[in-house]
């Protein structure tokens, strides 16, 4: 039952996120009345026909609920619709920009409004960053060292687990040994002990807490190395730990969270498709591939969410999340993305101002986008394959 549950909540909030999406589209087409032809929640082949409005918009849903659309007159920019009025490629270049770029609008809006409430009552992050390595420092995902700055780790010091045979070990550093202070200075960090060790060559007083309680050990590291593994002692990790903030500072923090969660967005994008175009080792491309995640991934995680009995504030915040996802995504300059569209729409204005003609060659636009379009559907596919995968031999 919790899995027909889950499944349902996933594909709800994905259908929420992708209506408000494409409810951008289709309020600002009618805003500069563009005719819209068609409303649809999922990806075609259609289900069924659910109404008509006055304009003659059909609103439809479709068999494939992974997507979404809004199908406009004139929206491949070819020479057939230029001059109707009421046509997408009749409109102004801002116009034409608001209509194309208001779908990633909404999905902000939306990531807003939970942001900004879940920020009022009091949230909690949703886990500690330990597997990516990025710049950007998210408050809700915090990395380890956040985690620690902010209070939501507590630690006791350094600890330290020598290498079989290494420097460490055969000076008389033990497994887990809490490192307290090198030659006099106290170790708050990992990165502090290795800052202390890369730039000596001589003797450093290493002071550790273990087994026979506080002792020195005299360490020459060898190649600026000891060989040892080194990490926080954590003693506690905080249950109680909560963001809460007044009316005005929620706004701000909503603010800055959906940049650093877009910025953090775009970073791991760029370093999954590095680690899969040009990988360093080939187990760098398997890793990158296993981590990508799609909707049967997602569903799966509602069933996992559902199971623990979470709160219902971090269903909202995982719900905001994917939303600020999705609007970077379709922000990528990909062909049948908005990106992408408005790529071709500031061509489109640069080619206008020296040449009398409207549009570039709408034919093969309209075929850019549709290869766009397939390779999208191709990678949805080999990504819930992998996500099956992934069900079945975890």
């Amino acid at each position: 039952m919790t899995i027909f549950l889950g499944i349902l909540l996933a594909l709800f909030i994905f259908s929420v996120i992708v209506f408000f999406h494409e409810l951008g589209h289709f309020s600002m087409a009618k805003r500069f009345w563009v005719k819209v032809d068609e409303f649809g929640i999922g990806i075609p082949p259609r289900a069924a026909q659910i109404g008509r409005d006055k304009s003659g918009t059909i609103y439809t849903l479709n068999w494939l609920p992974i997507g979404g659309f809004v199908k406009m007159k004139g929206e491949e920019m070819n020479e057939a619709g230029v001059h109707d009025p009421d046509s997408l490629a009749s409109k102004s270049f801002w116009q034409q920009s608001a209509v194309i770029l208001a779908g990633v609008f909404m999905n902000f809006v939306f990531a807003f409004v939970i942001f900004s409430t879940l920020f009022m009552i009091g949230i909690e992050p949703l886990g500690i960053n330990t597997k990516f390595q990025t710049a950007t420092e998210t408050k809700l995902i915090p990395s380890f060292d956040e985690a620690v700055r902010i209070g939501l780790i507590k630690t006791d010091g350094i600890v330290l687990s020598p290498m079989t045979g290494s420097v460490a070990q055969k000076s008389g550093i033990l497994e887990n040994d809490i490192l307290l202070s090198i030659d006099g200075q106290t170790i708050n960090r990992p990165d502090e002990m290795i800052a202390q060790v890369k730039q000596s060559t001589v003797a450093l007083d290493f002071v550790v807490r273990g087994t026979g309680g506080v002792r020195h050990v005299s360490v020459i590291p060898e190649s600026g190395k000891i060989g040892s593994y080194v990490g926080y002692n954590v003693t506690e990790i905080r249950k109680d730990f909560r963001y809460k903030y007044g009316f005005l500072e929620s706004l701000q923090e909503w603010g800055r969270e959906t940049y650093r969660q877009s910025a953090m967005t775009l970073e791991l994008l760029g370093s999954l498709v590095q680690k899969i175009v040009r990988p360093k080792a080939p187990a760098e491309r398997t890793e990158a591939v296993k981590s990508l995640w799609g909707p049967i991934a997602i569903g799966n995680l509602f069933v996992n969410l559902l199971d623990a009995k979470v709160a219902v504030s971090v269903i909202f915040l995982i719900a905001a999340l994917i939303s600020i996802n999705l609007g970077v995504f379709n922000l990528l300059p990909f062909p049948a993305l908005d990106g992408g569209r408005f790529v071709f729409l500031i061509i489109h204005r640069i080619v206008g101002l020296f040449s009398k003609k409207k549009t570039l060659h709408g034919k093969i636009e309209q075929y850019i986008h549709i290869g766009g379009f397939s390779f999208l559907i191709l990678l949805s596919i080999f990504v819930a394959y992998q996500d099956i995968v992934k069900l079945i031999f975890r």
